[in-house]
């Protein structure tokens, strides 16, 4: 039942939206940009920045995670007579962390790529952006 629990709120927490904020690394000055559902691990995204709206796609590659299967027996006799004992167990380890790319195209124009890091267990996200006038940013992503 633990197992079905944690499945269906890893479900319903992968659809939600992420908020971005992109912060000019010149002049501090904070834009702000959203997503789609986030479930599935790609979709579309919005951002305006200096008056200009962009839309583009976004991607997050997950990395990491294991698979562990194990089995055990032990059989031991005396003289009052004799026992048997057998285990098994099965751990499975979800990836908590990865990367992921932005690419958006404005209204007048520009144009916006970014690569992040995104930690799935804090729901929380920074990374780098350029535009194609050379303008950089950093990005925060919390979901």
């Amino acid at each position: 039942m633990k197992y079905i629990n944690l499945i269906l709120i890893s479900f319903f927490l992968t659809g939600c939206t992420a908020s971005l904020k992109f912060i000019d690394q010149q002049t501090g000055d904070m834009y702000y940009g959203k997503t789609d559902s986030t479930f599935g691990g790609s979709g579309k995204m919005t951002a305006e920045i200096e008056n200009e709206n962009y839309q583009g796609d976004w991607i997050y590659s997950a990395s990491g995670g294991s698979f562990t299967l194990g089995s055990s027996s032990a059989f031991a006799t005396g003289t009052g007579g004799s026992a048997s004992a057998y285990g098994t167990s099965t751990a499975v380890s979800a990836p908590m962390s990865g990367s992921g790319l932005i690419t958006m195209k404005g209204n007048k124009g520009g144009y916006v790529r970014c690569i992040f890091n995104f930690n799935t267990f804090s729901d929380t996200g920074i990374g780098q952006c350029l535009r194609n006038d050379g303008k950089k940013f950093d990005i925060t992503l919390t979901r």
